[in-house]
């Protein structure tokens, strides 16, 4: 899979696992995505690549969120 269909499958399954991400983690936490799903947390970014890493998930290939982070990805200014 390129790096363009594992951004496209993660950030497709995002909006679906935002409220299981924001109910289940502590706020500001650390959560990868990786092929669709929950693979890791860590209150730590160095901490959670290492733990990538040892799952054999390339950083590029992950999504990371913030839980609670409701901070848009990106801003319309008119």
């Amino acid at each position: 899979m390129t790096r363009e269909e594992h951004r496209a499958v993660n950030e497709t399954a995002f909006p679906r696992l935002k409220p299981t991400i924001d109910a289940t983690y502590p706020p500001k936490q650390f959560v990868a995505i990786a092929g669709g799903k929950i693979v890791t947390d860590d209150a730590n970014f160095d901490k959670l690549r290492e733990k990538l890493h040892a799952l054999g998930i390339d950083l590029w290939d992950a999504l990371i969120e913030r839980a609670g982070d409701d901070t848009p990805d990106y801003l319309e200014i008119l």
